[in-house]
């Protein structure tokens, strides 16, 4: 004789009801793209990462969609390599003030003023506040742990940056600067992807370049690193830049996490700040997280290399 199995008929049941509920039933079938060890990037997360994306970066939205899908799921993979590192160390989901500030600072450089705001303009997009929260969390904690990593391996010479502005005029240069990095196994490849890189930004542009080929978290940002002190460079990064015009590149500059390659958007004089201090603490803050950055694309590049990703 056959009992009806009720356990098993409620299951089914229940298996069709949150299908039948899901919101992504009506848009289109959620398929697993990418496996990372044990994390999943479904077309639906790509799909999101390309809102959120084009949401708070305007400049996105100027893109070719396909290309900024690509960009999407590269920022994804990127997540969750650093979310795989680090919960070895860290537990999310805990009280962050620094998170909160990020998340502050995401809404009001788009015009919301509170939280509750920014959750109800979310839902117009259908995108999710904790689920951007998350994100906002990875990456913070990320910055965190490179600077409770590396910060004792950074090296500042305060002396030799005060003889610097000491010695200059009270009118100094400051470049807006651009930046490329990208990484290479050897010599020879150096140059190869540094011609292949020049053919795309003759075809295509530097940003479009910066979202194919760079390593840099500036990536996020098209590259953009921001009105740079003079002062604050390197000699090599000097040179190269005093022989540039507006809208010119460097060659290939090594630096720890690869080849790196700036573009002048603009120049112009200003006047110094005639507080000591004040000057070196600016220039400080900036060297600080140049090497920090650098450390957290080596760190960043050697767990990505020790783990498994599987195309789908």
């Amino acid at each position: 004789m056959i009992f009806f199995d009720f356990k098993k008929y409620f299951l089914v049941i229940v298996y069709f009801i949150l299908i039948l509920t899901s919101d992504n039933l009506y848009s289109k079938e959620v398929k697993i793209v990418t496996k990372i060890e044990n994390e999943i990037i479904t077309n639906i997360d790509i799909e999101n990462e390309y809102k959120y994306l084009i949401t708070f970066n305007k400049s996105l939205q100027e893109m070719n969609r396909e290309k900024v899908y690509k960009f999407a799921k590269e920022s994804l993979i990127k997540e969750k390599i650093k979310k795989i590192e680090i919960v070895k160390y860290h537990e999310l989901n805990k009280k962050n003030e620094m998170i909160d500030v990020m998340i502050k600072n995401l809404y009001q450089n788009i015009g919301i003023n509170s939280k509750d705001e920014f959750k109800k303009y979310l839902k117009t997009l259908d995108l999710d506040f904790d689920k951007i929260y998350k994100k906002i969390e990875i990456e913070g904690v990320w910055n965190q742990m490179i600077y409770s990593k590396y910060r004792n391996k950074v090296i500042i010479n305060q002396e030799k940056i005060k003889k610097k502005i000491r010695e200059n005029p009270k009118k100094n240069e400051v470049f807006l600067l651009s930046e490329l990095i990208y990484d290479f196994k050897n010599q020879e490849e150096i140059k190869e992807k540094y011609q292949k890189i020049l053919m795309d930004i003759q075809s295509i542009g530097f940003k479009e370049a910066v979202i194919k080929y760079s390593n840099a978290d500036s990536k996020n940002n098209f590259g953009l690193i921001g009105w740079v002190n003079k002062n604050t460079l390197s000699k090599i990064i000097k040179e190269k830049l005093d022989n540039l015009d507006i809208g010119e590149i460097t060659d290939p500059i090594l630096v720890p996490a690869g080849a790196l390659i700036l573009k002048i958007d603009d120049k112009k004089l200003e006047k110094l700040d005639t507080n000591l201090d004040e000057e070196l603490k600016k220039i400080i803050q900036y060297e600080t997280n140049t090497q920090l950055n650098n450390y957290s694309v080596l760190y960043y590049n050697k767990v990505k290399n020790n783990l498994t990703v599987n195309e789908f």
